[in-house]
């Protein structure tokens, strides 16, 4: 939905429909605890006394809004014993129309909230919690698997679409020109990848894949760590978890540093062959992406912002550029 129901119309279903038994009580607290405006899922904390949950529903972004919360109520409660994201309690199929769930309320604090100092102490510890995320069992006929990361063919396509989208629209057309004049070396890199990850496949099997691994989702319990957002989990590239979390810090001044903590850190628990190589090759493989992904996620959010004074999109446009070259 592009607009949430209002604070009291919440209250007013949560009292109608009771559900878990825990809203008999008309006295608990709503809280919109959204961290921006624009958000790909509507967050409320709900209060209730003894219980504290996450009331979360499909916000105004692009995609599926049916699928997309079911299927994240399905992984979470298929991974639960692993201890890598918040419980989950309950789903409904209507909640103002769409689907929503009552997850855990995580008592922690999200990693890019921390000063770096502090950041620098967990990398290591997200490393290892990532390669845990990597070894969980693969069952296809219950996880709601999307596109398996088994080859870089799927991104041609991606790209190919999302380049349709931003050329069609005229403020993002000239970027989109830009980018289509570098995509024949882009797909060509990929074509280049491909004999290392089957490579790596075949030696390894495939490793579980959490496709949400941003820095900005992933939280500090105590002595522990838990990701966010898992509407979206694959199979396939072990390197490709590790490298969502890192595009997310690569701007960092110290990042090659970090990269390498990172990856020694992962290894320790689960051993690759030639993973600092399929880290390489997936990093090249998220700029393109993210470059793309950013001016495809302008046009869809109608951003109101001069796309042609955007910062980032220079700064990446010219980082892609130097890897193609």
């Amino acid at each position: 939905m592009k607009q949430p129901p209002k604070i009291s119309e919440i209250r007013n279903w949560l009292i109608a429909k009771n559900p878990l038994g825990a809203f008999r009580r008309k006295k608990f607290i709503i809280k919109d605890i959204d961290p921006k405006p624009w958000s790909g899922h509507f967050n409320y904390l709900i209060d209730a006394g003894e219980k504290k949950f996450v009331l979360r529903f499909k916000g105004p972004e692009w995609g599926e809004p049916t699928r997309g919360v079911i299927d994240e109520f399905k992984v979470l409660k298929k991974v639960e014993r692993y201890n890598v994201g918040p419980k989950v309690y309950y789903l409904d199929t209507d909640f103002f129309g769409e689907p929503m769930i009552l997850e855990e309320c995580l008592d922690g604090r999200i990693f890019t909230s921390f000063p770096f100092s502090r950041q620098d102490k967990i990398f290591s510890m997200a490393a290892r919690f990532i390669a845990k995320i990597n070894k969980i069992p693969i069952d296809k006929k219950s996880f709601p698997f999307r596109k398996p990361a088994t080859s870089y063919q799927v991104h041609k396509e991606s790209w190919r679409k999302r380049l349709k989208i931003i050329l069609r629209d005229r403020r993002t057309k000239k970027w989109g020109q830009k980018v289509m004049k570098l995509l024949p070396r882009a797909n060509k890199m990929l074509d280049r990848f491909e004999s290392l990850l089957k490579y790596v496949l075949k030696r390894h099997g495939p490793a579980f894949i959490f496709e949400s691994a941003h820095a900005g989702h992933l939280m500090k319990v105590r002595q522990n760590l838990r990701f966010l957002n898992w509407e979206q989990v694959s199979y396939g590239d072990p390197a490709y978890t590790l490298s969502v979390f890192l595009a997310s810090i690569s701007r960092h001044q110290d990042f090659e540093r970090i990269k390498d903590k990172m990856i020694k850190a992962y290894l320790e628990k689960n051993p690759v062959a030639d993973f600092r190589a399929l880290i390489e090759q997936r990093l090249s493989e998220r700029e393109v992406s993210n470059l793309i992904w950013i001016l495809w996620a302008y046009v869809q959010k109608n951003d109101t912002r001069s796309v042609e004074k955007a910062t980032d999109v220079l700064e990446r446009f010219k980082r892609v550029r130097k890897i193609l070259k």
